[in-house]
């Protein structure tokens, strides 16, 4: 569903709140990093300058609301400037601090990565999420780097390729879910099971209270709102920024209309070289195919979690979800391999890296062979006794 995102939407709802992040940064947090506190305020220069601008452009009297091709050509008088704001978030993203390149390809790897944020922050901004308070909207932006790169980037440390990694889980996605489809639906991958989410019907019998409830929680509905962030669903800001940087000759009325899908699908070489689009697929599949059996956990039914566990076993492997009992169970089905080896299979072929959270455990190379990372996780380390025994 394309969002045809207005911007006076924002004059209205962020009146009054331009200063709400500055107030809050000074307020003493040993638990942020100087690294995080850097980020905020780039992020926050970046906010202000958008704030102003949108508050520039739109007409505060309703009656004298621009036209949509009218404020597409308003805005383009400010995305030049809104670049290097972007960019400089981008920079300052405290967890991609941590892939440390190994070689010029990796550097320019972590450049495409940070272009791709780039535009990411902007949508993010721009996204009508109902929380226009700037320090709640960055949290929320690095939630979702975490949800989204954390594997990867603890996975590099130990030794992974992240480059090879990416290349063969772009073959891998292209040929077995989407064969003879466009990019447009392989970016939209499992869409429809994805925003078919109903968070108050899975959740309704979750007991909120309980963190690793709510962790649940908050990541499902971070997976719906990367459908839309991350599907290239951006809004006027960002489209437009895709228009400067490519250099195109785009009619602005594409920003709302299905050929602009066709021109990104065009370009996504230039916007996605790495196919990070893939990566951001690969991380909400498993949790999107898990979401339907969690309910059946709430009361830690030992005969219930032990049926479900066993015939779901992918569940196991984000311990963050689940109850201390659940994880016991999960360690005794892993130990006596008596779990649907078949389920994780699945998982293992499509997405190619298995961690446990966020720790990495085995991961597919390009041979399509098991290998395994060092681990002191009893989970990990079942899991890896079993799969390395079928593939002998």
């Amino acid at each position: 569903m394309i969002r045809l995102l207005l911007l006076a939407l924002l004059v209205v709802n962020l009146q009054g709140k331009e200063d709400v992040l500055t107030i809050m940064i000074q307020i003493d947090n040993p638990k942020e990093s100087q690294d995080t506190q850097e980020f905020f305020k780039a992020f926050k220069a970046l906010y202000d300058y958008m704030y102003k601008s949108v508050g520039e452009i739109e007409p505060t009297d309703p009656e004298e609301r621009m036209s949509r091709l009218d404020r597409i050509s308003a805005i383009e008088d400010y995305t030049d400037a809104s670049i290097p704001l972007a960019k400089a978030v981008a920079k300052q993203i405290p967890l991609l601090h941590e892939f440390k390149p190994k070689n010029k390809r990796e550097e320019l790897f972590l450049a495409h990565l940070k272009d791709m944020e780039m535009l990411h922050v902007l949508d993010v901004i721009d996204y009508p999420n109902g929380n226009y308070e700037p320090k709640a909207t960055a949290h929320t932006f690095l939630d979702v780097i975490a949800l989204l790169y954390m594997p990867l980037i603890n996975a590099h440390k130990a030794g992974l390729d992240a480059i090879a990694y990416l290349k063969q889980l772009h073959k891998g996605i292209s040929q077995k879910q989407c064969n003879d489809r466009d990019i447009n639906n392989i970016i939209h991958i499992c869409t429809d099971n994805i925003l078919a989410f109903n968070l108050d019907a899975i959740g309704k019998n979750i007991d909120p209270h309980q963190p690793f409830r709510k962790r649940l929680i908050q990541d499902m509905d971070h997976i719906e709102t990367l459908m839309g962030i991350f599907s290239l669903d951006w809004g006027i800001w960002a489209g437009i920024v895709i228009n400067t940087i490519l250099k195109s000759k785009i009619p602005p009325t594409f920003i709302f209309e299905n050929d602009f899908y066709e021109f990104v699908s065009n370009n996504i070489q230039r916007l996605d070289p790495e196919h990070l689009s893939d990566l951001y697929a690969a991380r909400m599949i498993p949790l999107e195919n898990n979401a339907p059996f969690y309910n059946r956990l709430q009361n830690d039914n030992p005969k219930i979690l032990k049926d479900t566990l066993k015939d779901h076993p992918t569940m196991c492997l984000s311990p963050k979800y689940l109850s201390p009992k659940s994880k016991q169970t999960c360690l005794q089905l892993f130990q006596t391999q008596t779990y649907n080896a078949k389920d994780i299979q699945e998982q293992l072929h499509l997405v190619r890296l298995i961690s446990i959270d966020d720790s990495p455990c085995v991961y597919l190379d390009p041979k399509d062979k098991i290998q395994t990372f060092k681990s002191k996780n009893a989970l990990c380390l079942a899991l890896q006794e079993h799969l390395t025994k079928e593939q002998k």
